[in-house]
């Protein structure tokens, strides 16, 4: 409830790591940016619970900051897609589908057919479907022991927009 350090907060007056993601990836796809406010202590120092929220961010950031430097938004996104579940950036000719809940499958209509599909921090293979200007996606087998972050994850579709 303040822009600076307020020792009558509580655990419950801050936003979780995952809800930080999730902020940051809808205003980054609809064109925005984030200005996450850091209120340090009297003396200086920045509280434990800030420190562990940004080294989150960045942990997420580290396997899917190209879905987010440097990106736009696509203006085309279907509306078909849940808004608050698959979000969308691009870059050059790539597309980025960023998506705050984990589905086996995922259908994107209205783009070009991908020259390659990739999960974003995953070395599985991505297979995709093109029929009648629909990109069907089934994701790569994840569990805990392998997925490539927390919070959000990221396909990368190559050259829909050449």
């Amino acid at each position: 409830g303040s822009f600076g350090w307020n020792r009558a907060e509580n655990l419950d007056n801050y936003s979780t790591s995952e809800e930080l993601v999730h902020i940051l990836i809808e205003k980054v796809s609809n064109g925005g940016n984030l200005l996450l406010n850091i209120g340090p202590t009297h003396d200086g120092r920045i509280p434990v619970i800030m420190q562990q929220r940004l080294a989150d961010i960045g942990g997420w950031l580290e396997v899917n900051g190209e879905a987010i430097y440097q990106t736009e938004a696509w203006t085309k996104r279907p509306a078909t897609m849940k808004e608050d579940q698959v979000f969308f950036t691009k870059k050059g000719p790539d597309l980025y589908v960023i998506y705050t809940a984990w589905q086996s499958t995922l259908e994107i209509s209205d783009i070009a057919r991908p020259a390659g599909v990739s999960l974003l921090g995953s070395d599985q293979k991505v297979k995709f479907k093109v029929s009648k200007g629909k990109v069907l996606l089934s994701a790569p087998q994840i569990s805990p022991a392998n997925t490539p972050c927390d919070y959000a994850w990221v396909y990368k579709l190559e050259g829909v927009f050449e």
